[in-house]
């Protein structure tokens, strides 16, 4: 059985809400159920049918096509099964997902997997600002599971993470791992300013040694962490190789609060 397939037809006039096009929801409807569905931002109303065409029929597994950066709540909410986005996505790709995968060929906007749960999200090119990071009406960012970002990341990168692992290909803005509460950032190429700003328990790996490096963290010299060859395993099974190795940098900090998250800088 093919993939349930929405196709764009042409660009909105206004920014579509798509949080409802998700397995769960869509799992027994008809096709005329599913075109009849809002998908509306705006006063003006609009329908699956009237933005997008559709093809195939298993629901399980959504595929979309065509879309842009207006396209937004794709995956938000998802509770399994599998979604491919090809094109961009508009913000909160994947927020509050608690199960499944969502993979992007393009960029998406703000708050990609925002308050996610669980699950998997994997965008080839960029993402916006903070990702990973709180909902809008949250107290928590990410709460658990896997984000991979194959270009650059925005401002606030896993701003109030609690749980997970977000792996960044190129650069992260300002303020990434600000306030984190637990879980993993793993920076390929480096960050912005402040990174690790009031880092309660959090972990910032760095395979470059950063350009700036807020003078409340303690440098506790070069050691050597066996949790990098498990992690290095673990994202080889999952297609990213990545060489760590097992020496580090270690510093602690934020001094400023708790200060038992850690930065580990690659020697």
């Amino acid at each position: 059985m093919s993939a349930l397939t929405f196709q764009l037809k042409h660009t909105p006039d206004q920014r579509l809400d798509l949080s409802p096009l998700v397995p769960a929801r869509l799992d027994g409807l008809s096709r005329k159920e599913i075109e009849a569905l809002a998908i509306n931002t705006t006063r003006t109303k609009l329908t699956v049918g009237e933005a997008f065409k559709i093809k195939g029929k298993d629901a399980e597994n959504i595929r979309f096509e065509g879309t842009d950066e207006r396209c937004d709540k794709i995956g938000a909410g998802l509770a399994g099964g599998a979604i491919v986005v090809e094109g961009d996505a508009g913000m909160l790709l994947g927020a509050k997902m608690k199960r499944g995968k969502i993979g992007v060929t393009g960029s998406t906007g703000v708050l990609t997997g925002a308050s996610m749960a669980g699950g998997e999200i994997a965008v080839r090119r960029d993402v916006g600002d903070q990702a990973g990071a709180a909902a809008f009406g949250e107290t928590m960012g990410m709460k658990g599971g896997f984000i991979s970002i194959g270009g650059d990341a925005g401002a606030l990168l896993g701003e109030r993470l609690r749980r997970g692992l977000i792996v960044v290909g190129g650069n992260a803005g300002d303020y990434a791992g600000a306030r984190m509460i637990a879980g993993t950032l793993l920076l390929k190429q480096g960050a912005g300013r402040y990174a690790g700003y009031g880092n309660r328990r959090g972990s910032l790996i760095f395979l470059e040694q950063p350009r700036n490096i807020l003078p409340t963290y303690s440098d506790c010299g070069v050691m050597e962490f066996d949790y990098l060859r498990l992690l290095e395993t673990w994202l080889r099974d999952q297609g990213l190789r990545i060489r760590f190795g097992a020496r580090a940098r270690r510093l602690m900090g934020d001094m400023a609060v708790l200060g038992k998250g850690e930065m580990l800088i690659l020697a």
